[in-house]
Protein backbone atom coordinates (compact mmCIF):
# COMPACT_ATOMS: atom_id res chain seq x y z
CA UNK A 1 0.00 0.00 0.00
CA UNK A 2 2.82 2.38 0.90
CA UNK A 3 4.57 1.70 -2.40
CA UNK A 4 1.40 2.00 -4.49
CA UNK A 5 0.45 5.33 -2.93
CA UNK A 6 3.98 6.73 -2.81
CA UNK A 7 4.06 7.37 0.94
CA UNK A 8 7.83 7.63 1.21
CA UNK A 9 9.23 7.34 4.73
CA UNK A 10 6.84 5.94 7.35
CA UNK A 11 6.99 4.04 10.64
CA UNK A 12 5.03 0.80 11.07
CA UNK A 13 4.20 -0.83 14.41
CA UNK A 14 2.34 -4.13 14.71
CA UNK A 15 0.68 -5.66 17.78
CA UNK A 16 -0.65 -9.18 17.59
CA UNK A 17 -3.77 -9.73 19.72
CA UNK A 18 -4.27 -13.37 20.68
CA UNK A 19 -7.65 -14.54 22.01
CA UNK A 20 -7.51 -15.97 25.54
CA UNK A 21 -8.44 -19.46 24.31
CA UNK A 22 -5.21 -19.57 22.29
CA UNK A 23 -3.29 -20.36 25.51
CA UNK A 24 -5.07 -23.74 25.75
CA UNK A 25 -4.07 -24.91 22.25
CA UNK A 26 -1.48 -27.67 21.96
CA UNK A 27 2.00 -26.68 20.81
CA UNK A 28 2.24 -26.82 17.02
CA UNK A 29 5.10 -29.07 15.89
CA UNK A 30 5.13 -27.62 12.39
CA UNK A 31 5.29 -24.03 11.20
CA UNK A 32 1.82 -22.48 11.51
CA UNK A 33 0.32 -20.98 8.34
CA UNK A 34 -1.31 -17.52 8.48
CA UNK A 35 -4.01 -16.68 5.92
CA UNK A 36 -5.59 -13.20 5.79
CA UNK A 37 -9.36 -13.19 6.18
CA UNK A 38 -11.57 -11.74 3.44
CA UNK A 39 -12.39 -8.48 5.25
CA UNK A 40 -9.38 -6.41 6.28
CA UNK A 41 -8.75 -2.80 7.22
CA UNK A 42 -5.40 -1.16 7.70
CA UNK A 43 -6.18 -0.47 11.35
CA UNK A 44 -7.01 -4.05 12.31
CA UNK A 45 -5.93 -6.99 10.19
CA UNK A 46 -7.31 -10.47 10.80
CA UNK A 47 -5.65 -13.79 10.02
CA UNK A 48 -6.64 -17.41 10.35
CA UNK A 49 -3.61 -19.17 11.82
CA UNK A 50 -3.63 -22.91 11.11
CA UNK A 51 -1.42 -25.58 12.62
CA UNK A 52 -0.80 -28.26 9.95
CA UNK A 53 0.37 -31.07 12.26
CA UNK A 54 -1.64 -34.14 13.43
CA UNK A 55 -3.27 -32.19 16.25
CA UNK A 56 -4.13 -29.42 13.81
CA UNK A 57 -6.12 -26.38 14.86
CA UNK A 58 -7.17 -23.02 13.43
CA UNK A 59 -7.33 -19.79 15.39
CA UNK A 60 -8.32 -16.29 14.28
CA UNK A 61 -5.76 -13.67 15.28
CA UNK A 62 -6.04 -9.87 15.12
CA UNK A 63 -3.12 -7.59 14.36
CA UNK A 64 -3.41 -3.93 15.36
CA UNK A 65 -1.36 -1.55 13.28
CA UNK A 66 0.03 1.91 13.85
CA UNK A 67 1.30 3.65 10.71
CA UNK A 68 2.99 6.95 11.45
CA UNK A 69 3.34 9.08 8.34
CA UNK A 70 3.75 12.82 7.61
CA UNK A 71 0.36 14.02 6.35
CA UNK A 72 -1.19 17.40 5.57
CA UNK A 73 -2.99 19.12 8.45
CA UNK A 74 -4.67 22.52 8.75
CA UNK A 75 -2.62 25.13 10.60
CA UNK A 76 -5.81 27.00 11.54
CA UNK A 77 -9.54 26.52 11.04
CA UNK A 78 -10.39 26.74 7.32
CA UNK A 79 -13.91 27.85 6.47
CA UNK A 80 -15.95 26.69 3.50
CA UNK A 81 -15.11 28.51 0.27
CA UNK A 82 -11.52 29.30 1.21
CA UNK A 83 -8.84 28.58 -1.38
CA UNK A 84 -5.97 26.84 0.40
CA UNK A 85 -2.65 28.69 0.40
CA UNK A 86 0.84 27.71 1.61
CA UNK A 87 0.20 29.40 4.97
CA UNK A 88 -2.91 27.27 5.62
CA UNK A 89 -1.43 23.77 5.72
CA UNK A 90 1.66 21.93 6.90
CA UNK A 91 2.96 18.37 7.32
CA UNK A 92 2.75 16.55 10.65
CA UNK A 93 3.40 12.92 11.55
CA UNK A 94 0.10 11.19 12.37
CA UNK A 95 -1.19 7.63 12.73
CA UNK A 96 -3.11 7.09 9.50
CA UNK A 97 -4.13 3.47 10.14
CA UNK A 98 -7.64 4.36 11.47
CA UNK A 99 -8.39 6.75 8.61
CA UNK A 100 -10.96 5.76 6.03
CA UNK A 101 -10.80 8.96 4.00
CA UNK A 102 -8.08 9.86 1.55
CA UNK A 103 -5.29 12.02 2.99
CA UNK A 104 -2.48 14.02 1.43
CA UNK A 105 1.25 13.39 1.91
CA UNK A 106 2.42 16.64 0.28
CA UNK A 107 1.05 20.15 0.79
CA UNK A 108 1.08 20.70 -3.01
CA UNK A 109 -1.87 18.27 -3.28
CA UNK A 110 -4.05 20.58 -1.17
CA UNK A 111 -2.79 24.03 -2.16
CA UNK A 112 -5.04 25.74 -4.69
CA UNK A 113 -8.10 23.64 -3.88
CA UNK A 114 -11.26 25.09 -2.35
CA UNK A 115 -12.59 24.04 1.06
CA UNK A 116 -16.10 22.58 0.70
CA UNK A 117 -16.41 21.35 4.31
CA UNK A 118 -15.10 23.25 7.33
CA UNK A 119 -11.69 22.00 8.48
CA UNK A 120 -10.70 22.65 12.09
CA UNK A 121 -7.22 23.57 13.29
CA UNK A 122 -4.79 20.60 13.39
CA UNK A 123 -7.29 18.37 11.56
CA UNK A 124 -5.95 16.04 8.86
CA UNK A 125 -6.94 17.37 5.45
CA UNK A 126 -8.54 14.86 3.06
CA UNK A 127 -9.88 14.93 -0.47
CA UNK A 128 -13.52 14.72 0.66
CA UNK A 129 -13.18 18.15 2.30
CA UNK A 130 -11.86 19.86 -0.83
CA UNK A 131 -12.75 20.52 -4.42
CA UNK A 132 -10.95 21.98 -7.37
CA UNK A 133 -11.56 25.73 -7.77
CA UNK A 134 -13.84 26.94 -10.56
CA UNK A 135 -11.60 27.60 -13.57
CA UNK A 136 -14.24 28.51 -16.14
CA UNK A 137 -17.43 30.50 -15.58
CA UNK A 138 -20.56 30.23 -17.70
CA UNK A 139 -20.44 32.78 -20.54
CA UNK A 140 -16.68 33.24 -20.16
CA UNK A 141 -14.41 33.51 -23.20
CA UNK A 142 -12.08 30.51 -23.26
CA UNK A 143 -9.21 29.22 -25.34
CA UNK A 144 -10.29 26.00 -27.11
CA UNK A 145 -7.39 23.67 -27.86
CA UNK A 146 -7.66 20.67 -30.21
CA UNK A 147 -4.91 18.05 -30.53
CA UNK A 148 -4.74 15.25 -33.07
CA UNK A 149 -1.85 13.27 -34.56
CA UNK A 150 0.70 15.59 -32.99
CA UNK A 151 -0.94 18.71 -34.44
CA UNK A 152 -2.38 21.37 -32.16
CA UNK A 153 -4.84 24.10 -33.10
CA UNK A 154 -6.63 26.66 -30.96
CA UNK A 155 -9.51 29.10 -31.29
CA UNK A 156 -11.77 31.24 -29.14
CA UNK A 157 -14.92 29.88 -27.56
CA UNK A 158 -17.65 30.62 -25.05
CA UNK A 159 -18.25 28.36 -22.06
CA UNK A 160 -21.87 27.22 -21.83
CA UNK A 161 -21.52 26.25 -18.16
CA UNK A 162 -19.23 26.55 -15.18
CA UNK A 163 -16.39 24.06 -14.82
CA UNK A 164 -13.62 22.89 -12.49
CA UNK A 165 -10.40 21.19 -13.55
CA UNK A 166 -11.24 17.86 -15.18
CA UNK A 167 -14.91 18.70 -15.76
CA UNK A 168 -16.36 18.13 -19.23
CA UNK A 169 -18.40 21.15 -20.32
CA UNK A 170 -20.13 22.40 -23.48
CA UNK A 171 -18.28 25.16 -25.32
CA UNK A 172 -19.39 27.17 -28.36
CA UNK A 173 -16.80 27.86 -31.08
CA UNK A 174 -17.08 31.61 -31.74
CA UNK A 175 -16.07 31.43 -35.41
CA UNK A 176 -18.08 28.36 -36.49
CA UNK A 177 -20.90 28.66 -33.89
CA UNK A 178 -20.62 24.89 -33.34
CA UNK A 179 -20.91 23.49 -29.83
CA UNK A 180 -18.41 20.90 -28.63
CA UNK A 181 -17.60 18.91 -25.51
CA UNK A 182 -14.34 19.99 -23.87
CA UNK A 183 -12.46 19.23 -20.68
CA UNK A 184 -11.32 22.06 -18.41
CA UNK A 185 -7.52 21.92 -18.03
CA UNK A 186 -6.61 25.31 -16.53
CA UNK A 187 -8.15 28.74 -15.93
CA UNK A 188 -9.82 29.82 -19.19
CA UNK A 189 -8.44 26.87 -21.19
CA UNK A 190 -10.30 23.77 -22.42
CA UNK A 191 -9.27 20.81 -24.56
CA UNK A 192 -11.81 19.71 -27.17
CA UNK A 193 -13.05 16.12 -26.90
CA UNK A 194 -15.80 15.47 -29.49
CA UNK A 195 -17.32 18.01 -31.85
CA UNK A 196 -21.08 17.97 -32.49
CA UNK A 197 -23.38 20.15 -34.53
Amino acid sequence: MAQNQGWGKYDLQLETVLPTEASTLPVCKKNPVATPTARRTLYRLRYDVTCPDAQGWTQTVAVKTVVNLPVVIAIETLERGRVIDTKDVTLKVQDIAPLNAQFFTTTDEAIGQTVKRRITSAQIVNSAQLEQPVMVERGQSVLMVARQNGIEASTSGEAMKQGRKGDVIRVKNISSQRTVDAVVVSPGVVHILVATR
